[in-house]
């Protein structure tokens, strides 16, 4: 018997949680979308969904047909037909989704949250906007990285005049509001500086109150401010005091180029990863909580198992939630045994069966990452996986953001979180396949 998911002790941020992906926040006349990151690149007009995808799915029936090694680059060439259909496949759901959440009008005061974020990267800084890149762009900075912070301003979701706010955001109000999510320039620290945010937030802090860090690795087709504006919508939306961290790498912000965005993150692992060791051993840090998102999950794992063959202590890395995760599972299961004990309260696999994302992975790569759960849904031992796909349409984002955009994979996190739950103490349905056995979320 599948049971509903049901709600557990009384909470502020879940007593809405009947509503679908829709978020009412205000109630008035305009409604204004709040863009999940990895949108679409839609450059016209799509055509009919269902002529899309049927030319997409013949593109794969002939892929299917082919066999690589015998004929390469008619095998490429297909793939990369196969990339654009999808993209143009998700144009036309986006543009027949309903409006996500945010009403306002003329006579109303809409709430925004203001989210510092801190952040290190290696892009390559950008002296002005290009094809969809701000501040910075798709290429790596010659040597070093860049440390910063920056605030996203963004509707305020879930918010009423009783909510508590996590610390450190601000609200403000604005009549007859307009606009959406959205990022200010950022403001270029140093190492040292970065330290001075984090006292400072550390001594602002209720007395007795643990330093808590969200460090936030994106995945690929993301350029810098949807990884800024989807780490603010994250950190806000669990409603619990953490300090949000970026670790942004220059992806290429287009699903066409995911071959580009794999060679990318290579050399980032390798650049990154004393800026995570420094972050994971930082004094002034309390708790870390890592959430890698799709092909971030690479750069993760990936460093984690360098750090552990060097014989790195981490005791303040507590969490690691790999969501969507971009990730072969015969790597992964590779790195498992050496991985595993990293985090002292343990590891969560957020996956879907309808995330078309990790369907331009299969495309490229003829087999399902561990964060598709069309063919089955990835588990491991000591760890838990909740299967979203119930809760994850494919309606923005490529279906591939849900742990950003749907409140309840953000109420699911802060319950793993905040409160210490196990799965089975989080409404959660248990679930088994082909001897798989996981949790699954639905409404």
């Amino acid at each position: 018997m599948r049971l509903q998911w049901t709600m557990m002790k009384p909470d502020p941020y879940t007593v809405r949680l009947e509503l679908p992906l829709v978020r009412v926040v205000i109630a008035a006349s305009i409604l204004i979308v709040l863009s999940a990151n990895a949108v679409a690149q839609c450059k016209s007009q799509p055509a009919q969904l269902a002529d899309l995808e049927s030319h997409l799915n013949g593109t794969l029936a002939q892929l299917a047909k082919i066999v690589p090694e015998q004929r390469p680059k008619e095998y490429r060439e297909l793939q990369e037909q196969a990339l654009r259909e999808l993209e143009q496949v998700q144009c036309a759901r986006e543009e027949a989704a309903p409006a996500e959440a945010v009403r306002r009008g003329p006579a109303l005061k809409t709430p925004f949250a203001l989210v510092p974020v801190l952040f290190v990267t290696d892009r390559q800084p950008l002296s002005a906007p290009h094809d969809g890149h701000k501040y910075f762009g798709w290429e790596r900075v010659a040597s070093g990285v860049t440390y910063g912070r920056v605030v996203a301003r963004m509707p305020a979701e879930d918010y009423s005049v009783t909510s508590p706010v996590p610390h450190g955001v601000k609200i403000v109000t604005e009549a007859n509001a307009q606009g959406g999510v959205s990022v200010d320039a950022p403001e270029t620290l140093t190492r040292e500086d970065i330290t001075k945010h984090i006292r400072d937030y550390k001594a602002s802090l209720p007395h007795g109150e643990l330093t808590r860090v969200l460090i936030f690795v994106h995945g690929f087709n993301v350029t810098y401010p949807e990884a800024i504006q989807a780490l603010a919508r994250l950190s806000f939306g669990l409603h619990i005091d953490v300090l949000p961290v970026a670790l942004s790498w220059p992806s290429q912000g287009s699903l066409p180029k995911y071959w580009n965005d794999e060679e990318n993150i290579e050399p980032s692992i390798e650049r990154l990863r004393p800026e995570l060791l420094w972050l994971l051993s930082h004094p002034d840090i309390d708790e870390v909580i890592l959430v890698a998102h799709s092909m971030g999950s690479r750069l993760v794992t990936r460093t984690l198992s360098q750090l552990e063959l060097q014989k790195a202590q981490l005791p303040k890395l507590t969490r690691i939630a790999l969501a969507a995760a971009d990730l072969y599972e015969g790597e992964f299961r590779e790195l498992w045994p050496r991985i595993r004990k990293l985090p002292a309260k343990g590891w969560l696999f957020y996956t879907s069966a309808n995330d078309l994302a990790l369907l331009a992975s299969s495309i490229v790569h003829a087999a399902p990452p561990i964060g598709d759960s069309r063919k089955r849904v990835f588990t491991v031992q000591q760890a838990d996986t909740v299967d979203a796909s119930a809760v994850a349409p494919k309606l923005r984002g490529y279906g591939h953001s849900y742990v950003i955009d749907n409140p309840l994979l953000r109420v699911d996190l802060r319950r793993w979180v905040a409160q210490g739950l196990p799965a089975a103490q989080r409404g959660l349905t248990k679930e088994s396949r082909t001897g798989a056995e996981f949790w699954e979320i639905s409404h």
